[in-house]
């Protein structure tokens, strides 16, 4: 599988330290509509017991509150009381970092650009997604993994 190296990495990176991770919106949206991966990543996070530290900036938590509160697609499966609440809830857990001021063109597709970016700025070891754009791009610097890939490397319980 191509990405496996990835996955090899993102679990030797946690031996010590937590990592420090991009969540694309995509699995955010993801778990507060469905089991899997993407949910039991979130959870951990959000209980406090995730080897990871996730970084988010305004336009990433942005882009999560308007796909949750105003997709009607969605409500059958979220209420947007429940989706605000999560948002929320997010805010109100991470610490909001900078959005990055410098985003090069880097992947088919413009929008996920500031991604890659804020993940740069950051430092941040690997981005977590769902996304064929993001997991297609060269050169993978830092790596993009699947929410399962990165299940794989990283304790979530």
């Amino acid at each position: 599988m191509r990405f496996e190296p990835y996955a090899v990495a993102v679990h030797e990176l946690i031996g010590s330290a937590p990592v420090l991770v991009v969540i694309d919106a995509n699995v955010f949206v993801s778990a507060a509509i469905q089991r899997g991966a993407s949910h039991r990543i979130i959870e951990s996070w959000l209980s406090g017991t995730a080897d990871f530290e996730v970084v988010m900036c305004p336009q990433l938590l942005g882009e999560i509150r308007e796909v949750l509160t105003t997709r009607p697609r969605l409500r059958k499966w979220i209420s947007v009381e429940t989706a605000t609440l999560l948002v929320d809830t997010i805010e109100t857990l991470v610490d909001l970092v900078d959005d990055p001021n410098e985003i090069q063109a880097e992947t088919r597709d413009p929008n996920d650009d500031y991604l890659i970016g804020l993940a740069r700025t950051n430092d941040v070891e690997v981005i977590v997604s769902g996304d064929k754009d993001l997991l297609d791009w060269e050169p993978q610097q830092p790596p993009v993994v699947t929410p399962a890939q990165f299940e794989q490397g990283a304790s979530t319980t």
